[in-house]
């Protein structure tokens, strides 16, 4: 080997397989999301996401069996780490006003974000010719976050903080509120700038008005 000749992180000793493996994993998953975000997941072109990754496509079949898999890969990739910044277990012994407005905070500033609105826009594009990719979005996005926030108003309507029937609804109900037109402008492409004052007087307007409907008397 000449002196010159360059190797990659993962090629350097100090990764043992397992490591290089994973390594190796997430620069795929990092160069599939820029493509299928950019290209849309039909004319995705598995050899332009190896040349942007490195490696080969048998590596990229062995690790995700195909596009699907490989697609499948980067949501619940993205879905992990959005929802991580929304978790509540911190917040359970807040009243539910003051962790109600923390958890609007954090699920509005993902939901406007231009990564979210690139995903959501890939998704829409596909869904109606692809929709077992909706199918996939929905499962590992949507619905957990849904599940994650009736998991937390379960626990409120425990303690008798809450009076709520179906706590799945109402965190739809909820999320939705959060949602309103920003995420419609979102989606469409448009950057969505708004102060900490302006987005926290929106959020609290929507906890307002849940708290109105299920808080107890």
């Amino acid at each position: 080997m000449s002196s010159n000749t360059k190797t990659t992180p993962i090629d350097t000793p100090q990764y043992a397989p397992r490591e290089r493996g994973l390594i190796r994993r997430d620069k795929i998953i990092q160069a599939a999301t820029k493509v299928f975000v950019g290209s849309g997941y039909e004319a995705a072109s598995l050899q332009e996401i190896v040349a942007l990754a490195g490696g080969s496509l048998a590596t990229l079949y062995r690790l995700f069996g195909n596009k699907e898999g490989l697609f499948y890969a980067v949501i619940e990739r993205k879905s992990d780490q959005l929802l991580s910044e929304i978790d509540y277990n911190d917040l359970q012994s807040k009243p539910p006003r003051v962790a109600l407005i923390e958890i609007g905070m954090r699920f509005f500033s993902m939901v406007i974000s231009p990564e979210v609105g690139a995903i959501h826009r890939l998704i829409i594009g596909e869904a109606v010719r692809t929709p077992r990719l909706r199918e996939i979005f929905l499962t590992l996005a949507t619905e957990r976050a849904i599940r994650n926030l009736a998991e937390y108003l379960q626990a409120q309507v425990d303690k008798q903080h809450l009076d709520i029937k179906s706590c799945f609804i109402a965190a739809s109900h909820f999320m939705g509120a959060l949602k309103g037109n920003y995420h419609i402008r979102c989606m469409l492409g448009e950057v969505v700038n708004l102060s900490i004052e302006e987005q926290e007087e929106f959020v609290t307007a929507a906890v307002d008005m849940f708290l109105n409907g299920y808080a107890r008397p």
